[in-house]
């Protein structure tokens, strides 16, 4: 279960390096001086805020 668990976070993690590339991102004045390691630290937290949402709204019904 677990497994299987580790690999739709994988996945939705692959689809959002997809849509928002690190090229597109430093678009934006807010990350154009975002180096490879930060934009793979920036959807490593976006994930885990994901998850924390996601296990709070579980969690309380």
């Amino acid at each position: 279960m677990q497994n299987n668990e580790n690999k739709d976070i994988e996945q939705a993690s692959q689809k959002v390096r997809e849509r928002m590339p690190l090229e597109k991102l430093r678009l934006v004045p807010k990350y154009r001086d975002l180096s490879a390691a930060d934009y793979e630290q920036l959807i490593k937290n976006a994930e885990t805020i994901a998850l924390l949402i996601l296990k709070a709204l579980f969690l309380k019904k």
